[in-house]
């Protein structure tokens, strides 16, 4: 059963058409109103749940797309999961990193201070 639909009219530069053929026949999309149906469903429920979130869009070749497949068979994460995780341990590693390399310079800094000669006209 076919749900009921609405034609609709837009206006696309021959560049944006030609890309949109490119897509026909990919993903199951058997002519240009499933490519558009298909990006407007993608475009609408890939939206950020908060104003304050943002999104970001992962490209992946054909072993991390078979890897993350397994994966998910394995262990029902999802590729969204895997990335996630990956992108909060990359943060955490910096920040710790970050922070290990203030705290040389800091005690560098105060080594420093230390081997410096105190001087009467500087001090009260």
């Amino acid at each position: 059963m076919t749900v009921p639909s609405t034609l609709i009219s837009i206006r696309i530069t021959e560049e944006e058409l030609a890309l949109l053929e490119s897509r026909v026949g990919l993903d199951g999309a058997r002519n240009r109103s499933d490519v558009i149906r298909s990006a407007i469903r993608e475009f609408l429920t890939g939206q950020p749940l908060l104003p304050d979130m943002d999104q970001i869009k992962i490209t992946v070749g054909r072993s991390t797309k078979q890897r993350l497949g397994q994966l998910y068979e394995l262990l029902g994460i999802t590729p969204e999961q895997a990335a996630q995780q990956g992108l909060q341990d990359y943060v955490i590693r910096l920040i710790k990193e970050e922070a290990g390399i203030n705290d040389t310079l800091d005690s560098a800094v105060a080594a420093a201070r230390e081997q410096t000669i105190k001087r009467k006209e500087f001090h009260q």
